[in-house]
């Protein structure tokens, strides 16, 4: 069993682990606090919106072939649904009028 020194100095060690791998000092506490800022932020945006616009633009009739293939399947499934449905309600009355003979 471990003692509650050892306990100690372990979580201290993690504590300190934590604290060292995102440090003022490190890259990444750099390169996190260069993408929140709202200039970095505004340019991002800048940037991407007219490649979004020019991806959707593309492929924009595709996604609506794909849509009214969804919507026919969701209605076609449905459809299946009632007929099973159907099928099983016909099929308890056949097994009742069986059991009563």
């Amino acid at each position: 069993m471990m003692s509650k020194t050892s306990m100690s100095k372990d979580n201290m060690s993690k504590t300190s682990m934590s604290k060292t791998s995102m440090s003022k000092d490190s890259i990444a506490y750099h390169c996190i606090n260069f993408l929140k800022s709202e200039e970095i932020k505004k340019e991002m945006g800048a940037i991407i919106n007219p490649i979004m616009d020019y991806f959707l633009k593309q492929i924009h009739i595709y996604l609506y072939f794909f849509l009214f293939f969804i919507f026919i399947s969701f209605i076609l499934h449905l459809g299946v649904l009632f007929l099973l449905i159907k099928y099983n309600i016909r099929l308890k009355k056949y097994y009742h009028k069986l059991e009563k003979l």
